[in-house]
């Protein structure tokens, strides 16, 4: 567990740029949204949507370079029998956010490598399901059933990552936070899901579920198959990798390749 933990939180190895030309233009570039990316963590839709929210905006994407860049510290602690999580704590050991969240809405995913079991960073995930009220869908770990959870402990982390569906509407991204809600909430913690049996299941209540499974199992139901790998299990590290997602946020990993 120590050897991985310098892995909690990647800072950029390269310099921070002043971008506040790039901020000033009535239209971006795709080279100004790759820059911003990499200078603010913040994907194309949520530069989008940050430009289009009122006439502080320019402050906003400021705000999150500054987040981006800077230093932060962080503890690791035990939050089961076998594995352990890193969050963000200030002078005082206080946990404290080390970034805001882009704008969210509902069917986002959140997956952060923070989580770990001995070497292996297994990370954990999560689906959005009330945007306003900050609420997501979990199963969090072993001996509990999946439950809403508050999103604020995803800014304590010192890694996150924020995607959403590609080819996906809005609508159908509520639609299908609503189906999980429906179907996926209150099931046991089980992190052989879909290991013995296929793991596409129909619209009954599954048996049990863990954190990428949950995931995976609400978008399935929309024909969507976030396993980028495609083995037995799939995983966090297999849903940030999904060629079905785009990146909307990333803080504390690498832009330009968000988990090896």
């Amino acid at each position: 567990m120590a050897a991985i933990e310098a892995d909690a939180h990647v800072y950029p190895d390269y310099p921070r740029l002043d971008i506040r030309h790039i901020l000033s233009k009535e239209q971006l570039s795709e080279d100004d949204y790759i820059t911003l990316f990499y200078q603010t963590g913040l994907g194309r839709p949520a530069v989008d949507e940050i430009r289009s929210s009122g006439d502080d905006w320019a402050r906003r994407i400021l705000l999150f370079q500054d987040h981006f860049f800077r230093k932060v510290q962080y503890v690791c602690e035990r939050n089961s029998p076998i594995s352990r999580e890193e969050s963000i704590i200030d002078e005082n050991g206080r946990y404290i956010a080390g970034t805001e969240m882009a704008p969210l809405h509902e069917g986002y995913i959140l997956v952060t490598k923070s989580s770990h079991t001995y070497g292996w960073r297994n990370g954990h995930s999560a689906l959005v399901v009330d945007s306003t009220n900050g609420r997501t869908l979990e199963s969090v770990v072993l001996g509990s059933n999946s439950s809403i959870q508050d999103i604020s402990k995803w800014t304590n982390y010192p890694n996150f990552i924020l995607l959403r569906l590609k080819n996906s509407t809005y609508e159908e991204m509520e639609e299908i936070a609503c189906t999980a809600q429906e179907l996926l909430l209150d099931i046991p913690y089980d992190l052989t899901a879909g290991v013995f049996g296929p793991r596409p299941a129909g619209r009954d209540k599954v048996k049990g579920t863990h954190c990428s499974h949950l995931v995976w199992q609400a978008c399935s139901y929309y024909g969507y198959d976030l396993d980028s790998d495609g083995g037995i299990i799939v995983t966090p590290k297999d849903i940030a990798n999904s060629p079905e997602l785009e990146v909307v946020q990333v803080y504390g990993v690498y832009p330009g390749n968000i988990w090896p």
